[in-house]
């Protein structure tokens, strides 16, 4: 936790100190896809949400919170990333924790807001992919799959669901957590739950998961590192990893809780599956109104496909989308706020494919809650620590047939696991899944 000083106590080490330890990080090979930075001020993290609070932040106490969140997260990213430095290197992570705990507080204080450059986060997309594959063309080629996946996948959810054999539940949560809207009085107006709140909201508000038969790839486990670094699931635990987030909606900022399970593979139906691998997960999201209702949920693979939209707010009205849609769920869903909702997931797919409610007759296993953050430093077998991704932002053991044939599209390894912030969403069109602004683009 950072302890936050006066800018009349700035150490004029700071600057310098905390420039050879990026050095030292880059020197290492240490990289991670979520550490964004402003440039030429390091000590500001930035993500696609902070890069649009920037825009919103126009008093003095706003543009100082700005810059307090964006400390913050370099601090966040900057823990995470000197843990995997070797414990006998020049500089050790204990040594390197404590400049951190030192100096960034002295840099966010000598910050002056007025004079940042604007905060930009690069697109999952890569441009020059579509150019080489000439995107308009394949783009319009591809129109038909496209529409032929969206019919499939609408399809599943009004047929007949798969008989669940086995269900995974979340702690027992006690009482209500607190209104998004009692945590959202600062300069900002962000909801900003504490360790506590937040562990009350992710209770109230986790799923139920229901899987169709007991083989173990359609178990949901924890990731572990072997001594070479690669991972696998282990399904000895059961778990969901965690983190929040926020969208922009009708001009309220309004707080998201993310919960995401892994599975060691899909397997391939034959050898001609682009779709099967190594590694799978499931991500579900709730998005909170300010009461603690729930407006709507929404869920992607980790790779960012088969973006999924379940409206709970019956005013909700699905907007006019550019490029290829999500698709909508057409049942009416329940509020987790009041009831825990189940998810009933196909075999092997892990598709979701219906919402219900969770049945006591069925044989249950709990599952437990783990930071998502602690993916990006998991000890190895060797006494190391790793990341579950590459610098890039992937899960290299996982990617899949079907990069070979969609790569025209602009999305680097279709397919493949990625890490939060580099979910792009959409083939057609460009959309990521933590775009602050998604919900006002879903809906009307």
């Amino acid at each position: 936790m950072l302890l936050w000083v006066p800018a009349a106590q700035a150490n004029t080490d700071c600057e310098e100190g905390y420039f050879a330890l990026q050095q030292t990080l880059k020197q290492a090979g240490i990289e991670d896809a979520q550490a964004q930075t402003l440039p030429e001020h390091p000590h500001l993290g930035i993500n696609r949400w902070l890069a649009y609070l920037q825009q919103q932040a126009e008093t003095p106490a706003q543009q100082q919170q700005w810059i307090r969140l964006a400390t913050e997260k370099a601090w966040q990213d900057q823990s995470l990333m000197i843990q995997r430095l070797p414990p006998e290197g020049n500089v050790t992570p204990a040594a390197a924790m404590a400049l951190l705990q030192r100096c960034l507080p002295i840099l966010a204080a000598r910050t002056d807001f007025t004079q940042l450059p604007e905060a930009s986060v690069p697109d999952s997309y890569a441009t020059w992919l579509r150019a080489v594959g000439i995107y308009p063309l394949t783009a319009w080629l591809a129109t038909g799959s496209i529409n032929n996946y969206h019919q499939e996948m609408s399809a599943r959810f009004s047929q007949p669901a798969p008989k669940p054999q086995r269900q995974y539940v979340p702690p027992t949560a006690v009482g209500f957590p607190v209104a998004p809207s009692s945590l959202s009085e600062n300069p900002l107006q962000i909801p900003l739950p504490n360790a506590m709140q937040r562990q009350a909201l992710l209770l109230n508000y986790a799923p139920v998961l229901m899987v169709a038969d007991e083989q173990p790839w359609n178990q949901p486990g924890r990731i572990e590192l072997n001594e070479n670094g690669d991972p696998a699931v282990y399904t000895r635990e059961h778990v969901s990893y965690t983190w929040i987030s926020w969208t922009r909606y009708r001009e309220q900022n309004l707080l998201q809780l993310n919960y995401q399970f892994w599975f060691s593979e899909r397997p391939k139906s034959s050898w001609l599956d682009g779709y099967g691998g190594e590694l799978d997960g499931l991500i579900w999201r709730v998005t909170l109104k300010p009461d603690g209702r729930v407006l709507y949920y929404d869920s992607i693979h980790p790779c960012g496909c088969y973006h999924k939209v379940y409206p709970v707010e019956p005013t909700l009205k699905q907007a006019a989308i550019e490029g290829d849609k999500p698709v909508f769920y057409p049942h009416p869903v329940a509020d987790a706020y009041e009831q825990r909702i189940s998810l009933m997931l196909a075999p092997d797919t892990h598709y979701v494919v219906r919402i219900g409610s969770a049945e006591e007759q069925l044989p249950t296993d709990s599952y437990g809650f783990v930071d998502a953050d602690s993916l990006r430093a998991l000890p190895r077998r060797d006494g190391q620590v790793g990341s579950l991704f590459n610098g890039n932002g992937l899960v290299p053991e996982s990617k899949r047939g079907e990069r070979w044939y969609l790569w025209p599209m602009g999305v680097p390894s279709a397919g493949a696991m990625r890490q939060p912030g580099e979910h792009a969403i959409a083939f057609k069109g460009r959309r990521h899944f933590d775009e602050p602004t998604l919900t006002d683009i879903l809906f009307e």
